[in-house]
Parts: C-alpha cells; structure tokens; sequence
C-alpha cells in the first residue's frame, strides 16, 4: 500500500519533492474552481507514484517551486483528460513537463471511446467502482474533510495500474507510437493561450453577419478577450456574447450611443465605454484586406451531394474503427469528412490533419 501524505505546508513539500526524486513516472490530477475567474483557480493538487499517495494545498503552501523541480524529473506524466490540467500547471508553475501520457487519450486507441471518464476506465481496467459523491465539492473551501481528500486522491490512486495495462496493450497492437504523438500534440496545445483575435470564430448566431460588422465583432471579442483575462473574470461577466453581436451590428460611434444598449450593465458602460467605442472604430477602419474570410468551400456547404458522400465516408471510417477497435473521433469526425469533401469537390486532394492516425488515409482514397 502506498503511504499518504496531504502537504499544507513548504516544509512538508520540500521533503516529498526529495522523497520521490528519481521517480520515473508521477500520476497528477488537480481540483479547481472556473466558476468565478477566467483562468481555473487552483485549489488541490494530487501526486501518485508507487510508494506515495499526497494531495498538496496550493492555497496553503506559498513556494510551490519544489513541486515544479519535482515534476520536471520523471521520464512520463501520467494524466487523465489532462488538457485542463496541463494550462494551470503552465500558468502556476511556468512550465510543462516535456513528455505527457494521457490515459483519456491511450484508451481512445484501443476501443474504450473517444473520450471515456476516469471512473468508467477504473471500473474497466481495475475492477472498482469509484464513489461520485463529492463530485461537487467546493474544493477552495478550508479545512477540506479526510473524506474530501480521499476522493480527491482516486484521481491518481489507479492511473499508475491504467497506465500499465494500457501501454502493455498498446505496444502488442503497435500503437504506443500513435498515442505518443496525440500526447505530444496535446500537450503542445497547452503551451500558449488562444489567440484573442481568433476567439470570434467560437461565438454562435453569427452566421448572416456582414462581413465589415463581423470585423467590428473580432475587435470586440478580442478586447473582451483581453480584458476578461486581465481582469481574471468570466468573458460573460465582462459583456455577454449577445450584447457584442448587437455593438457589432449597431455599430455606436460615441460611449453615449452605448448608454441605453439592452444588456450592458452602466457599471460596464462607465468602465469600458470609450475602449467599446476603440474596438468598433478599429473595426469599422480596418482595410478590406484584413477583413475575415468566409469559411472555404460556404458554397458548397448546403449541396446534397456533399451530405451523400461525407454520409458514406462516416460509415466505412467507423466501419474502419471498429475493426482497428478505436475511436472512430481519432480517424475523423463528420465535420471533417464533409471538409475533406468539399476540399476535394475544389481541389481534387485532401490531406489530414496533423495527429490523425494514417489508417484514416483510406477514406480519401474511398472518397
């Protein structure tokens, strides 16, 4: 049985990151809040390796620079859907470890799903049922009960013995490789915050937007962008998607147009009216040249025939996956097979992404 240790202070801290120095391999798994702050608040982080079980309180230790040392040393960081994880870890610590295995990932090879839970890999792999009853835990709330930190240590109890039958597994079937490099690409995805310039593309109902206000939209998403993150608030907190549609639309030219504009709060308006006003004339005098372009290939997004044949490309490529016993998501999902078929209605060719597995390559020659 491993021994189990919960750090609440550097001291303690500094003796576990010497204790396990020379680990080849460390679990890690973190509790956070998202609810009140635009970057996850860390709250809890767990540490599994063979000998040791420990959970480290970032709110308690005030040099977690031991840790960082620590975590710089093994040959593997173990995680499950880690992608969360892998961003607070760059922004608390300054770095991420260089190789990442993501047991969420490994599974998706070999035909567990494109993204199984943890407690359902547990039960499959280990035979244990793991209690959900403090799914919802306040995890910033001190002192944390022994039976908050139990639960909180299930996230790296079992990842070690995961990890062993599923890279034993993997190397018989040949696709340690293929997980590897989607842990490589997955792990690189963390290293850098999104562009604001780009957040734009993820809002909804903006389809019939004219090109010029969709620009004016960029600038203000990206001002939002940039503020929610300066401010460690919720984007929505700042100003609600639906709110910078309707600026984009409108298009105010003075912070007195913005007063009466349903759905900004005058807390906001006072703060922000005149770097509102910036974004809209950034917006409304960029040049031609910079204005976003539609998505390739809009004219044949409602063609029948595209439907038809991305319809047929899905059912051999999950045909295909299930003979492989993988993910069908990790050969192509239906948003790309349609991609790939307008691309290749243009073009005549359609290479893959970078990280999709090669065995997908014969759905384009299908096509």
């Amino acid at each position: 049985l491993s021994e189990t240790r919960f750090i609440t202070d550097d001291g303690s801290l500094r003796q576990l990151a010497q204790d396990l120095s020379g680990e080849r391999i460390i679990a890690l798994d973190t509790e956070f809040l998202t609810e009140r702050y635009f970057y996850p608040r860390l709250c809890l982080i767990q540490i599994g390796t063979p000998k040791v079980l420990a959970t480290v309180d970032p709110l308690a230790c005030q040099d977690l620079s031991p840790l960082a040392e620590l975590l710089a040393e093994p040959a593997v960081l173990l995680l499950h859907a880690g992608a969360q994880d892998l961003s607070i870890l760059r922004r608390r610590l300054g770095y991420l470890p260089s190789k990442v295995f993501d047991t969420q990932i490994a599974a998706a090879f070999l035909g567990f799903g494109h993204s199984i839970s943890y407690s359902r890999l547990v039960e499959s792999c280990c035979a244990v049922k793991l209690s959900r009853s403090r799914a919802y835990t306040d995890w910033a709330q001190r002192p944390l009960a022994d039976d908050q930190l139990q639960y909180a240590l299930d996230d790296v109890r079992y990842l070690m013995r995961i990890y062993e039958l599923l890279s034993k597994d993997l190397l018989k079937q040949g696709r340690l490789g293929w997980v590897e490099e989607e842990c490589r690409l997955a792990r690189n995805l963390a290293l850098h915050d999104p562009d604001p310039r780009e957040q734009w593309r993820r809002l909804s109902g903006v389809r019939g937007i004219r090109r010029r206000q969709l620009l004016v939209l960029r600038e203000l998403v990206a001002w939002r962008e940039e503020e929610a993150r300066r401010r460690d608030r919720p984007r929505q907190h700042i100003i609600p998607d639906r709110v910078l549609r309707e600026i984009s639309q409108s298009t105010p030219r003075s912070v007195s147009e913005l007063k009466n504009m349903r759905g900004l709060h005058p807390r906001e308006h006072k703060r922000s009216g005149m770097a509102i006003i910036a974004a809209v004339e950034a917006g409304l005098a960029a040049p031609d040249s910079s204005l976003p372009l539609p998505r390739r290939h809009s004219y044949l997004k409602n063609d029948p025939a595209v439907g038809v044949v991305a319809s047929l490309a899905d059912t051999y490529m999950k045909t295909r996956a299930r003979e492989l016993g993988l993910a069908p998501q990790l050969l192509a999902n239906r948003k790309d097979l349609e991609s790939i078929v307008r691309m290749m209605a243009e073009n005549g060719g359609a290479p893959l992404e970078e990280g999709t597995i090669g065995q997908g390559d014969s759905s384009v020659r299908l096509l």
